[in-house]
């Protein structure tokens, strides 16, 4: 009888130390400044996932690629790594090439249209995919900016373009979008930019006026032309089978926090847009405003057929979704 009532009381001991594992995740992203909006929320998503889990899972992250360029980290999450990545939706398109579509130039009329198409069953469809490839969107919509091209000259049309080197991530539909206004782009990881730059491997980059102060690009380059080709949203991202291997309070404490920190991200970097744009200014790099936004919106079609194993029509589905 005492041996049945021992071995009882440590099996409940086991039962009890397993629903009580403690899970331990890196956070990896390329930014470097710790008041850049992504970095700031996510270092609250962390902080209030530690919370609302007791400590089962504790997260650390870790800026400025220090785990390996975002290609890198997103094969490590596929493989079933114990991180989280925030990336986006054209490194995304790696994996399931339509989703190349999502950070697209000019696909977007409106933020408000953006909320239809996360919240479609089109969307639903192309994160099952990549799911299904071993990659568990997290958080799928915070907002990182809208980008713009760093240069030493202002570019107001694509012809301005022509045989530029730009450092583009590593991202077909970035690919083949630059390569449709003339110009020459080169994938880089964001933390060799600024070398990039300063010895002449690049000419000129793109990114968010956040971005761009952060990594002190207006040290190289003195002149930011308004194109806002792309707006960009970054995309949290887990390892499928590490998600599904999590006990089910823990799988909905990380994608309810992701939905808040989403919608939190995204009027951050609203809000900071124009002071860091003002900061930039101040360093005496011209703000060229006065760009063919048409001209370039024509330019980009074609980038669309050219990203490789894209499914036809996808683009006029995502704006169906939008519109619905």
């Amino acid at each position: 009888m005492k041996k049945f009532m021992l071995a009882a009381a440590m099996a409940a001991l086991s039962y009890c130390g397993a629903n009580a594992q403690e899970y331990s995740l890196r956070f990896s992203t390329s930014q470097v400044n710790p008041n850049e909006p992504i970095v700031k929320a996510m270092k609250t998503f962390s902080e209030r996932v530690e919370k609302r889990s007791d400590g089962r899972i504790s997260i650390t992250v870790m800026t400025g690629d220090q785990l390996g360029a975002q290609k890198k980290v997103n094969e490590m999450v596929m493989s079933g790594a114990s991180l989280l990545s925030a990336t986006d939706y054209g490194q995304l398109g790696q994996f399931v090439p339509d989703m190349s579509i999502l950070a697209g130039p000019y696909v977007y009329p409106s933020l408000e249209a953006t909320d239809r198409l996360f919240a479609s069953d089109l969307y639903k469809e192309l994160s099952g995919k990549l799911e299904a490839q071993g990659i568990k969107i997290i958080m799928p919509n915070g907002l990182f900016g809208y980008r713009h091209i760093i240069s030493n000259k202002p570019v107001r049309t694509p012809a301005d373009l022509s045989g530029v080197t730009i450092r583009v991530p590593s991202s077909p539909i970035m690919m083949a979008t630059f390569g449709s206004y003339g110009a020459r782009p080169t994938e880089l990881p964001w933390g060799d930019v600024y070398n990039a730059l300063q010895t002449g491997v690049v000419d000129a980059a793109e990114g968010p006026f956040g971005s761009i102060a952060g990594a002190k690009l207006n040290e190289t380059r003195k002149v930011i032309s308004k194109t806002g080709h792309q707006i960009m949203f970054t995309a949290w991202v887990a390892s499928t089978q590490l998600f599904n291997g999590l006990p089910e309070d823990l799988q909905k404490i990380l994608l309810e926090e992701g939905q808040t920190i989403a919608q939190e991200l995204t009027q951050m970097t609203l809000e900071t847009d124009d002071a860091y744009a003002k900061q930039l200014s101040d360093s005496g790099v011209e703000i060229v405003t006065d760009v063919d936004i048409p001209a370039f919106v024509e330019a980009s079609r074609v980038a669309y057929d050219k990203v490789p194993n894209i499914t036809p029509g996808i683009y006029d589905r995502v704006q169906k979704a939008m519109a619905e």
